[in-house]
């Protein structure tokens, strides 16, 4: 039996403003590559937090790109066991989205996925490891395992590829 810590206390307003504060206590911090934190809406509900990035400071390293953001979501179904949750790096000047989607969509990877889509079309989709931890450690492990994916992103044929060995 897998115990999800207070998940049947944690919803996804009490969550979101957790990953929001704790984003926007990074962004009052000196040489934090968080600049601006906001909750991303829907009809005046909170559906996730969104943060614009330096990836320069995020990676310690030059990068192609001045800005980028992050986006996040969770949601808990109650006719699943498991939480679903997509967490994003996006860069809006270079039409680039990657990040991991734990939903029950492509189910055939399993139950979590990684992807990167360019230019509005989905050029790479790969099976990634099922987090079934509290959603505050699966924020932690996503944004740490950032790093390695950004580190590892190469372009072949003008198409942005991850190597898989980077993907957990």
């Amino acid at each position: 039996m897998i115990f999800l810590a207070n998940r049947a206390n944690l919803n996804k307003r009490t969550l979101l403003t957790r990953i929001h504060n704790r984003l926007q206590t990074q962004a009052s911090k000196a040489a934090s590559p968080v600049e601006r934190v906001w909750y991303h809406t829907s009809t005046g509900n909170k559906t996730g937090v969104r943060a614009t990035l330096t990836p320069e400071t995020f990676l310690d390293t030059s990068y192609p790109v001045a800005e980028a953001e992050l986006h996040v979501s969770f949601d808990f179904p109650q006719t699943h066991a498991y939480n679903f949750y997509r967490i994003q790096w996006v860069e809006p000047e270079r039409n680039l989205m990657v990040g991991w989607h734990q939903d029950e969509t492509h189910m055939d990877l399993g139950e979590c996925h990684f992807q990167i889509d360019h230019h509005g079309e989905t050029v790479q989709r790969e099976p990634a490891e099922f987090l079934d931890t509290h959603p505050l450690n699966v924020f932690d492990q996503r944004i740490d395992n950032l790093v390695d994916v950004l580190n590892s992103l190469t372009w072949e044929h003008t198409a942005p590829r991850v190597q898989k060995q980077a993907i957990r």
